[in-house]
């Protein structure tokens, strides 16, 4: 289904920069994915085939009413067709088109223990350097099994540095001389 949900998100980054409000959509479709999250049963009750349409259109529009008015519509349609176990894989999707336009891209980084905020803007600006994105949106994850260094993964990019990596490549290195 991800190809039915970049339609539904081109289509929804499309009329939202047309008309001027990619900001305000982009800001209101987090929250929507968020309440929607926390809600427990909420995308099985949306996607339920027993609940009415007219059920259906009363919950997005009590649940989501103040929201843009393109995203509504999305989410209107999304209802209408029970599509709305799409709508995370939609918002992600979304996301992406903006990064592209804005030339900018989500990295996380792994470590050992959590990085500085000098440390995360010092590995940004080589990434910076080495891609050629404008800007960086970090996010920090602590993981202990990379032993020491960094891991860095952008979209479907990974640079790893982590001293794990490096022992692996070593003891792969190891095992082809003793076979030859």
């Amino acid at each position: 289904m991800a190809n039915l949900s970049q339609k539904y998100a081109q289509a929804l980054f499309d009329v939202a920069e047309q008309h001027g409000s990619l900001e305000g959509v982009k800001a209101d479709f987090y929250e929507v994915t968020e309440a929607a999250a926390s809600v427990g049963n909420f995308i099985e009750f949306m996607d339920n085939p027993k609940i009415t349409r007219e059920k259906r259109t009363a919950a997005v529009e009590a649940a989501f009413g103040q929201s843009d008015r393109l995203l509504l519509n999305l989410l209107r349609i999304l209802s209408d067709k029970k599509h709305m176990s799409l709508l995370e894989e939609i918002y992600g999707e979304f996301l992406s088109l903006y990064d592209e336009a804005h030339n900018q891209a989500r990295v996380t980084v792994e470590s050992v223990y959590k990085l500085s905020a000098e440390e995360l803007d010092q590995l940004g600006q080589v990434f910076i350097d080495k891609t050629g994105y404008e800007k960086l949106l970090i996010t920090n994850e602590k993981n202990e099994e990379l032993i020491g260094g960094v891991r860095v993964l952008i979209g479907s990019k990974v640079y790893d540095g982590s001293l794990r990596n490096q022992l692996d490549n070593l003891r792969n290195n190891f095992k082809e001389h003793t076979n030859s």
